[in-house]
């Protein structure tokens, strides 16, 4: 009973110690993320020559940019109709069915 009472101990000490270096690591991840962060913002900063407001003003304006559709002018769409020319060549041509409605009897 005395072994298992140690080795509950060794660990509880053991996962003490876990808790403790994950606390530790995660403050440490922390101020890394922070770090890498303002590197960043400070990178933007530099790029486009400007920072604050007016950096996070222009990066809207790009996202508002990037979000709308090009339209494209000769773009169509299926079905819709811009060449009147094809549209009565459609209506001239010949019908492979001897009767206006083949179904009838």
């Amino acid at each position: 009973m005395a072994d298992i009472a140690k080795k509950i101990t060794k660990l509880d000490e053991k996962i003490g110690k876990l808790k403790e270096r994950i606390k530790t690591d995660t403050a440490e991840c922390e101020k890394l993320s922070e770090q890498k962060a303002l590197l960043i913002y400070q990178s933007l900063c530099k790029q486009y020559s400007c920072e604050g407001q007016a950096l996070a003003d222009m990066i809207a304006r790009e996202h508002e940019k990037a979000a709308m559709p090009v339209a494209d002018e000769n773009s169509v769409s299926d079905n819709s109709y811009d060449d009147v020319a094809d549209e009565e060549e459609m209506l001239g041509q010949t019908s492979f069915f001897e009767k206006k409605n083949p179904y009838a009897v």
